[in-house]
């Protein structure tokens, strides 16, 4: 059965006002030592990639990015006292800036293990993936061998976008078909289902949350795999970030999940009823 709009009820940027509204303090102990730091160093202006998505992560009235990604920097600023400078990126050159050192963070990025050679990962986040399609399209297309058996139905994508065995097996059998439309990234994608150039396409909890009510109404979401669920987070650079930086960064988003402030924005994004949507993760060891 389809996951109706409703249960998809994450991601709706907001303000950072979410953060001084959770019972954390902001001059907690902890925060207060990490920003304290050293009095002969200071942390330098850090920039941090992130992906621009359709009503998520977005460009603001004045061309700032606001949305989740943005309350995360300015909560981990806080507590760390590095300033975080958020710019946008896109999936193509967002793992090779970073690795280089061009880019000192990513808010995020796929998640990896072999990756970690490279980075180290300050917080991480699990999220449910689905397929996507209109409403009289699900009608008659309830099941992925559905899909598989009408040669005429196209799925879109976000290029170099990590995915399960699973579902990677499936989009390259239909590629192979010639089946399968690659976008730059989430809103390109948009505008090719919108444009009608693909049937479905492969979407995260609550990615379309901020569409309009009458769009949402119309749209199905399928969970056609237990697995298909993606890693990802905030990681830095080694070839950028100093260790005492990297450290103090970790720390800071470690003492955000530990008294509930990253549960209760992903919840506020991400949340809903219905089947499970996120998870908050520990990051593995740096």
């Amino acid at each position: 059965m389809p996951i109706r709009r409703r249960h998809l009820a994450g991601l709706a940027w907001a303000t950072s006002a979410a953060w001084s509204a959770s019972p954390a303090s902001p001059t907690s102990p902890a925060s207060s030592d990490l920003a304290a730091g050293s009095a002969a160093q200071t942390c330098p202006t850090l920039r941090v990639g992130v992906l621009v998505f359709p009503g998520l992560n977005q460009r603001g009235p004045g061309g700032s990015i606001e949305g989740f990604d943005a309350e995360i920097a300015a909560e981990l600023s806080r507590r760390s006292g590095c300033a975080l400078a958020v710019e946008e990126s896109n999936a193509s050159r967002l793992w090779p800036t970073l690795s280089r050192g061009e880019l000192a963070l990513s808010a995020t990025l796929g998640y990896l293990p072999e990756r970690m050679a490279a980075v180290d990962y300050l917080l991480l986040f699990r999220l449910r993936g689905f397929v996507q399609m209109r409403r009289e399209l699900a009608l008659r297309i309830p099941s992925q061998a559905a899909f598989d058996a009408d040669p005429t139905l196209r799925l879109g994508i976000v290029r170099k976008a990590l995915r399960p065995a699973s579902v990677q097996a499936w989009v390259d059998a239909l590629a192979a078909q010639g089946r399968v439309s690659e976008s730059t990234d989430s809103a390109s994608l948009l505008r090719a289902y919108e444009a009608g150039r693909v049937h479905a396409m492969l979407v995260f909890a609550g990615s379309m949350r901020d569409q309009p009510a009458a769009w949402q109404a119309e749209q199905r979401f399928f969970a056609w795999w237990p697995d298909y669920w993606q890693t990802f987070g905030w990681a830095a650079s080694r070839a950028a970030v100093a260790a005492e930086w990297r450290e103090r960064l970790r720390a800071a988003a470690e003492a955000a999940r530990k008294d509930g402030s990253l549960q209760r924005l992903a919840q506020r994004y991400w949340g809903g009823s219905g089947e499970p949507m996120f998870e908050v993760l520990a990051a593995p060891p740096g």
